[in-house]
């Protein structure tokens, strides 16, 4: 099971888009995209929320 990059917790589900994983606890602190599923930190705004979703998957929506 992944541990999570930001407390060490075991069992993280969430994937970073940066590399690793988020548990239950700790992913409140980041912006989930609702299509793909990924992590990213609450204030990146390059990678992360974009209108709700992700830069990635913001032009299918």
């Amino acid at each position: 099971m992944a541990k999570c990059i930001c407390c060490g917790k075991t069992g993280a589900d969430y994937p970073h888009y940066n590399g690793g994983y988020v548990c239950d606890d700790c992913v409140g602190a980041y912006f989930t995209c609702p299509a793909c599923g990924r992590v990213f930190d609450i204030n990146d705004r390059e990678h992360g929320d974009n209108g709700g979703f992700c830069a990635e998957c913001v032009p299918d929506h």
